[in-house]
């Protein structure tokens, strides 16, 4: 039998700083300085609030790094952030969960979970299933309401807005569902398009140009009058990231985001979304069950066991972790405190 729940332990690594994309290149050796100004430069008529978002872009097509470079360029520099990241330590939460408690079919799902969520930092939710995961990433955007406890993002406590202040509030929060849930009616680019339509003033000359932009940098260019029966898997989770994408949101929550997906496109997806993170630094909160692969790509992890949280931190730690119950989890045996059988 599964021995009880112990309480949650919190482990931290040492800190580490991050700079913009563009001086980390330049300070890893991807770049000169020559080439950074160049760059730079050739940005000068961009919104501010883009030049980290389109650096590395900008550098590719000026010549100074090809694209498979750039690919490795940031996968190393987001490896190493990840190996000295502080977990939460000094990070401020922008989500957070305090006992909170959720009943469902007269089972408890989450008894008494406590977590924090750092801002602009990749999470990792791991954990059995049935441990409570997309409940918990439910709760977060607000699409549950818990039966005790409180629920706070960026410092507000989401059950005690309003309505008109919950829809301000998720308007900073994108969700990607398991199976991507594109709309079967709309083809690729009106699927990305539809949350600018629906939630925003933008005119049809922004969007377009945002949409194209957004299948460019998920490769799928010229695909954009497909419909979603005609694209593979991959190509799916794809384009429901640059859905999830396309409102430049401050939190994002992506269920399952390699299910089902061989591990060729699996490795893709992951590399997609650290290029995301590196390009925007967008807060992520991943569920998956692709252990050990997940720990490659993120800076910051969470074990729920039970409807509670076994233990938070950097990725590292958790990894190295000799909780049995963990350490069950991730080398995937099936003798443990954990019976299955």
């Amino acid at each position: 039998m599964s021995t009880p729940s112990q309480p949650s332990t919190v482990i931290t690594a040492p800190g580490h700083n991050h700079g913009p994309l563009g001086q980390r290149l330049l300070a890893a050796g991807y770049i000169n300085e020559q080439q950074l100004n160049e760059a730079l430069a050739a940005q000068s008529t961009v919104d501010p609030n883009e030049i980290n978002h389109l650096i590395g872009r900008t550098l590719v097509s000026l010549g100074h790094l090809t694209p498979s470079l750039l690919r490795q360029a940031l996968v190393e520099l987001f490896t190493e952030e990840c190996r000295n990241d502080c977990g939460l330590s000094g990070v401020p939460p922008i989500l957070s969960m305090k006992g909170v408690e959720k009943q469902l079919d007269g089972r408890m799902v989450l008894n008494g979970v406590d977590l924090e969520i750092p801002e602009h930092r990749i999470t990792a939710i791991i954990g059995i299933s049935g441990g409570g995961k997309s409940v918990t990433l439910k709760h977060l955007v607000g699409l549950m309401r818990p039966d005790r406890g409180t629920i706070m993002v960026k410092g507000k406590n989401l059950y005690a807005l309003s309505v008109a202040e919950l829809q301000r509030v998720r308007r900073h929060i994108s969700l990607l569902f398991q199976g991507g849930a594109l709309f079967d009616s709309l083809n690729v680019f009106d699927n990305i398009a539809f949350p600018l339509r629906e939630t925003t003033q933008t005119s049809e000359a922004e969007i377009h140009q945002r949409v194209m932009r957004a299948l460019d940098e998920v490769n799928l260019a010229g695909m954009e009058y497909k419909f979603p029966d005609e694209l593979s898997g991959g190509m799916n989770k794809r384009a429901a990231l640059a859905r999830a994408l396309i409102t430049r949101p401050e939190i994002i929550l992506l269920d399952e985001p390699t299910a089902g997906l061989d591990p060729i496109i699996e490795n893709a997806i992951h590399h997609l979304i650290c290029d995301t993170f590196m390009r925007t630094r967008t807060t992520m909160v991943i569920i998956s069950h692709a252990i050990p692969a997940i720990f490659n790509w993120c800076h910051h992890v969470i074990v729920l066991h039970r409807g509670k949280v076994r233990a938070s931190g950097s990725t590292p730690a958790i990894r190295e972790s000799q909780d049995p119950v963990i350490r069950q989890f991730i080398d995937g045996d099936v003798d443990g405190p954990v019976d299955i059988l």
